[in-house]
């Protein structure tokens, strides 16, 4: 199920928009680079109860991240933000959930609100940044998140 921390990317993506609060705070917009690694991730049924694959339609996973700035090649050694990303499973037919998942530095929040995942693909996954609070109160962009093995490479797009 090693699919599943795919899932992960999501959380990461948005975690890399917080870890750059200065650069973001700075200009109007901005383009980062951050490696997630994740940390933790749950999967449990409708009910709240720890669940095992194969997943069902209702069932939730629940990730989260370290985001370092650069890239899985290259990165700083210490994190500079978290994400924590939870989605409830739509279909097993095409492998997806419906997420929303949140990134937190610096008091500060930046928030992707119901995007589309698919749970067990390598493909590229983008989240669309719907807001924040703090010094993203007011942000808007992207998060495009690609898998690296159990972890992601992100670029974010903010503007705020």
């Amino acid at each position: 199920m090693s699919r599943i921390k795919c899932a992960a990317v999501s959380a990461a993506a948005c975690a890399a928009i917080i870890a750059a609060s200065a650069s973001a705070a700075a200009a109007k917009t901005s383009a980062l680079h951050f490696f997630s690694k994740q940390v933790y991730s749950r999967i449990s049924d409708a009910n709240g109860h720890p669940a095992v694959p194969p997943l069902t339609v209702g069932d939730r996973l629940s990730f989260a991240n370290n985001d370092y700035a650069g890239n899985h090649k290259h990165h700083a050694k210490q994190a500079t933000a978290s994400d924590h990303v939870v989605c409830a499973v739509t279909s097993t037919i095409t492998s997806s959930a419906l997420c929303d998942g949140t990134i937190a530095i610096g008091g500060s929040m930046i928030f992707g609100d119901d995007f589309v995942l698919n749970f067990i693909s390598d493909a590229a996954t983008t989240v669309k940044i719907t807001g924040g609070t703090g010094v993203y109160r007011h942000a808007r962009g992207t998060i495009v998140v690609k898998p690296v093995g159990d972890n992601n490479d992100l670029t974010i797009k903010v503007s705020s």
